[in-house]
């Protein structure tokens, strides 16, 4: 059976909801929401109707045990989400500018998600169909890249596609001058890739190139999906470009649409069985196929931003399917 192995940081969200008067002093009231790219990227699959795994590590603490039990909740497989007795659950605090735009700060030093080694995970794992998704989180130390990079050719050997979202978060990396090296060599395991403009421009600037499309294709990606906010979508294909601009909406905050957008695009291709490297040039020789995942991941990503928080503003199937006939 198809189905998306997510793998990488699931973390605890700390979302400022209102702020409390005391005396002279303005006490920000946070909520504590699950997160992180990957697992954002699970739920947004599962939420769709496809079958979803976790892969990653969380601490022996409360925290790792509401976020296994939100990822279960959420029909998430967590076979493969391992517990450490040793380090603890990763935490991101989130800010939100006037206009919902996101900013981060992490407490990530030493936490379970960066202890993982490929062996953590048997080869059984990667011997059927299906598609791996990864984001750059896992390069930001050279232990969790040296996994990061086994597990995806393990992926590879086996035949299961392999998405990547760049989805760089600078001050996660202490040392900057591995970035580039770690997120191109991990694009050379990668089938599909998806980042933003902002990414985009950070490593053609670092890269001194005016074609980062070409580089990335000359690696062996076969899609590059290219999002610039609520700007249209490009879809780049060795021989085709696709555009596609998203509904407008009323947005209430972006934190989830990124994920909402990829696992919609992921969940789509599952369901069309697009789940290996012979599938994938199959659709490429038939671009509407991609077009219409392209579709359905653009008005994921355009409902998301709708709603408050990361998982509890992913769509589900009929949320998605009904904002889509709406806005036809």
């Amino acid at each position: 059976m198809s189905r998306l192995l997510a793998f990488g940081e699931v973390l605890v969200d700390w979302i400022p909801l209102e702020l409390q008067r005391q005396g002279r002093l303005e006490i920000p009231i946070y909520g504590q929401f699950p997160g992180g790219a990957p697992a954002n990227v699970a739920v947004a699959v599962a939420e769709l109707g496809q079958s979803a795994y976790m892969l990653g590590q969380v601490g022996a603490d409360p925290a790792g045990d509401f976020l296994r039990d939100c990822l279960l909740r959420q029909q998430v497989n967590c076979d493969y989400l391992l517990r450490s007795e040793q380090h603890a659950t990763p935490m991101a605090f989130v800010s939100l500018d006037a206009d919902g735009e996101r900013s981060f700060t992490f407490q990530r030093s030493d936490s379970a998600d960066l202890k993982l080694k490929a062996s953590s995970f048997p080869l059984s794992l990667f011997q059927s169909s299906g598609i791996v998704h990864v984001c750059s989180n896992t390069l930001t130390e050279a232990e969790i890249a040296m996994t990061t990079m086994s597990l995806l050719a393990n992926a590879r050997q086996a035949g299961m596609l392999v998405s990547f979202d760049v989805n760089l978060r600078l001050p996660l990396w202490q040392d900057t001058s591995a970035l580039v090296k770690r997120v191109m060599a991990l694009a050379g395991l990668s089938d599909m890739l998806k980042l933003s403009q902002q990414e985009w421009d950070y490593l053609s600037e670092q890269l001194a190139v005016n074609d980062l499309d070409a580089r990335l294709f000359a690696l062996g990606v076969q899609v590059i999906l290219l999002t610039n906010g609520g700007a249209a979508v490009q879809l780049l294909l060795p021989k085709q470009r696709i555009s596609l601009s998203p509904p407008q909406v009323e947005v209430v905050d972006t934190t989830g649409a990124g994920d909402a957008f990829s696992g919609a695009w992921l969940a789509y291709l599952l369901e069309q069985q697009i789940d290996d490297l012979p599938a994938l040039k199959r659709a490429l020789a038939e671009p509407p196929i991609l077009q219409q995942a392209l579709a359905y991941a653009v008005n994921a990503g355009a409902l998301a931003v709708t709603k408050a928080g990361a998982w509890s503003a992913l769509p589900n199937a009929d949320e998605l399917n009904a904002f889509i006939q709406a806005k036809e």
